[in-house]
C-alpha cells in the first residue's frame, strides 16, 4: 500500500486530540483542576501511545474502548512509578498473574483507534507523519517492551507488516538512530547514541531506565568520554 507524506494530516490530528483534551478537562472539572486534567490526558496519550507502537491492541469484541498488551513483570517498578509520576492510574489496571496492562475509561481512546486502525487492523498510519509520535512516548515504550540484544534493542510490535516501514521511519527521526523493521519487531542500533541524544529531551525517570538498556562495556566508555 502506497504511503502519502504530508504535514496537514499531523495539523489535523492534532486539532482533533486538542479538542479531546479540552473536553475531556472539561466534564473532569473547572479552572485550575481542568488544566491539570487536560495534563493528564496528554500524559495519557503518550503512555497510550507507547502501547500502541508495541504490541498493544484494542479487543473489538469489547463495546467499551480497552487497550491491552502484556508485559513484564521485571518492569513493575519502572511502570508503577510512571503511572504515578504522570498521574494516570485512574485508567490503568494490571493483571499480574496474566502479567497484562489495559487502558480504559478515557474518550482519547476511540480517537487512537480511529486513527491507528483500518478494518480492525493496526496500521499506525497511512502517512510518512513523524508527528503522530512523539520522543517520549517512543521512549516509554522502549522502557516497558523493548529487548536487549547484543547489538540492539528489539521491540516487539503488532503494526501490520505492510505499515512497519513507516512507524520504522517515524521512530527513526526521532530517535536519530537506524531503526530496521523485521518479523512483528523493530531493530533500533546504536544503543549509546539513542542514550545521549535522547537523555536531554526526556524526564530522569525515563533516562535512568534508559541508561539500563546500556552494556557494562558502553557505560564505562560513554563515562570516559570515549562514545559521543
Amino acid at each position: 500500500m502506497e504511503t502519502k507524506t504530508t504535514m496537514g494530516s499531523t495539523q489535523k490530528n492534532y486539532l482533533l486530540l486538542e479538542m479531546v483534551l479540552f473536553w475531556s478537562a472539561f466534564f473532569y472539572g473547572k479552572g485550575a483542576v481542568a488544566l491539570e486534567d487536560k495534563q493528564v490526558a496528554r500524559n495519557l496519550l503518550d503512555f497510550s501511545k507507547a502501547v500502541l507502537i508495541g504490541e498493544g491492541d484494542f479487543n473489538f469484541n469489547n463495546s467499551n474502548d480497552v487497550l491491552s498488551i502484556p508485559f513484564n513483570k521485571q518492569k513493575s517498578l519502572y511502570l508503577s512509578e510512571v503511572l504515578k509520576n504522570e498521574q494516570i492510574s485512574n485508567y490503568i489496571e494490571i493483571n499480574s498473574k496474566k502479567e497484562q496492562l489495559s487502558i480504559h475509561s478515557h474518550p482519547i481512546l476511540k480517537t487512537l483507534k480511529d486513527q491507528w486502525y483500518k478494518d480492525n487492523s493496526k496500521i499506525f498510519s497511512l502517512t510518512l507523519d513523524p508527528g503522530l509520535i512523539t520522543l517520549k512516548s517512543i521512549i516509554v515504550c522502549i522502557n516497558l517492551f523493548g529487548i536487549r540484544k547484543l547489538e540492539s534493542i528489539s521491540l516487539p510490535t503488532s503494526i501490520d507488516r505492510d505499515h512497519l516501514k513507516t512507524l520504522s521511519y517515524c521512530l527513526e527521526k526521532h530517535l536519530k538512530v537506524p531503526v530496521t523493521p523485521s518479523n512483528n519487531q523493530m531493530k533500533i542500533t546504536d544503543i549509546p547514541k539513542l542514550v545521549t541524544s535522547a537523555v536531554s529531551d526526556i524526564s530522569a525517570l525515563h533516562s535512568a531506565e534508559l541508561i539500563n538498556y546500556l552494556t557494562t562495556k558502553e557505560k564505562k566508555l560513554l563515562t570516559e568520554g570515549i562514545l559521543r
